[in-house]
């Protein structure tokens, strides 16, 4: 891995909430168009770590780097114009603003501060997520399958290096997974964007990303590819279980 294709590294990252160590130790890199899943129990510390890589969290000890500068404990703001975006796990939309008005907040208040072409740049975003035939329907009327969507539209708007997903799957059904893994797909793929996805699906996780790393009590406990992650045996007896024979 060269320096100039990390987007992001965590260096011995640790958070901890009075006596409790909800992370510890972390390293982590990603590089630029990656596509790593993030898996493991719940309380095993996904989300702090998102909270942590986004400011929201500043870290006990260790480091966060952004390209080559040191974003730890930057302000929020500053992280998402620097070009790291995310979604959240409980879906933040504004319910009386348009689909088209959501998109737009995203590429005016991302990276670099304004999105050249601010507009354009939010109806190319809401047609790669299948959204442009609902640009103009408020969001509080567009079903929760379709929030997800705008959710990832609006952050792809703010046009980013690094796209945290935190569980973009979770309360859709079967034919609405299908549509969210093609929309993850071409988000690295069209748009060339880093992507970390915290994700419960375990099975999708291991059929789209190209390399898992697996979380448990706060520790990295794995780091490699689906097949090398679905045959450790600390993954199994802390996460997946034995397989039905």
């Amino acid at each position: 891995m060269h320096a100039d294709e990390t987007v992001l590294r965590l260096e011995n990252v640790q958070k901890s909430f009075g006596g409790l160590v909800v992370l510890a130790n972390i390293d982590l890199a990603i590089d630029r168009g990656e596509l790593v899943g993030l898996i493991g129990p719940n309380g095993a510390g996904k989300s702090t770590l998102f909270n942590v890589i986004t400011a929201i969290y500043a870290p006990s000890r260790g480091k966060v780097w952004f390209r080559d500068s040191d974003i730890t404990g930057a302000q929020p703001h500053r992280i998402c114009r620097l070009g790291i975006a995310r979604t959240f796990q409980l879906v933040r939309v504004f319910p009386t603003m348009t689909a088209h008005e959501n998109v737009l907040v995203g590429a005016v208040y991302g990276s670099g501060g304004r999105v050249a072409n601010a507009s354009q740049a939010a109806t190319e975003a809401l047609d790669l997520v299948g959204l442009s035939a609902r640009r103009d329907v408020r969001t509080a009327h567009l079903t929760l399958s379709d929030r997800r969507l705008l959710e990832i539209a609006r952050a792809v708007a703010s046009r980013p290096a690094l796209l945290l997903l935190d569980e973009p799957m979770a309360g859709l059904n079967a034919t609405e997974i299908k549509q969210m893994v093609d929309v993850i797909r071409r988000t690295r793929n069209d748009m060339g964007i880093a992507i970390l996805w915290v994700e419960h699906k375990v099975d999708a996780i291991m059929k789209v990303c190209s390399r898992v790393v697996v979380l448990d009590h706060g520790e990295k406990i794995a780091d490699g590819t689906p097949h090398e992650v679905a045959t450790n045996r600390k993954v199994i007896e802390a996460y997946l279980g034995e397989p039905s024979s």
